[in-house]
């Protein structure tokens, strides 16, 4: 519990501080003053300040897990991604623009991954899709693509457009595609089935 307090409270103070200043000045003695512990505590949560910022993104991550299984729904799950960006907006630029690219990219890519993937097999499963594997994979993976190519996009471009007006709006545009895409697959892998076709 205690342990679990402290990994909160340097979290938040974090947080805090890469509202107020860049990202390179924080240092681990000044996050450590911030919480009133010692820096050594500070390394029995952490490595460094990276291992701390992927954790913060992995919470993120699972956030957004247990959005989608509170709604089955890829747009408010999208939205959930989102909101810890805006409620955190300052830091959340900071972050993207002082960590590794590669690490910024992969966050963005494991939510998209996670939401598409789930709401694919909730859709074959609700429906009763049989939908081939390597088809699945294939939507996953365009989707996500697409997702991830947005969400960067709206990053870069500052965050000043609202996520949910954009994220609705593609439901809206492409409102049943995944389905129709889903029952193609079935539609092949009926006429084939050992899947010479797909």
């Amino acid at each position: 519990m205690a342990k679990q307090y402290t990994k909160n409270l340097i979290k938040k103070e974090f947080i805090s501080m890469l509202e107020e200043m860049p990202f390179s000045s924080i240092t681990i003695s000044m996050l450590a003053d911030r919480c009133e512990i010692n820096r050594n505590t500070f390394y029995y949560h952490y490595d460094d300040i990276y291992t701390l910022v992927k954790e913060l993104l992995a919470d993120e991550i699972d956030k957004v897990d247990l959005e989608f299984d509170a709604t089955s729904s890829w747009e408010k799950s999208m939205v959930a991604a989102v909101s810890f960006l805006l409620e955190n907006k300052k830091a959340a630029q900071n972050i993207f623009r002082s960590i590794d690219r590669k690490d910024t990219d992969a966050y963005l890519y494991e939510v998209c991954e996670s939401v598409m993937e789930k709401y694919i097999e909730n859709e074959c499963k609700l429906k009763n899709i049989k939908a081939s594997d390597s088809d699945k994979r294939i939507v996953i993976d365009f989707y996500r693509a697409a997702l991830v190519g947005l969400l960067d996009k709206w990053i870069q471009d500052g965050m000043n457009e609202t996520p949910e007006r954009i994220i609705y709006r593609i439901g809206k545009l492409f409102d049943g595609n995944i389905e129709r895409s889903l029952r193609i697959s079935e539609d092949l892998t009926r006429k084939d089935p050992f899947g010479h076709n797909n």
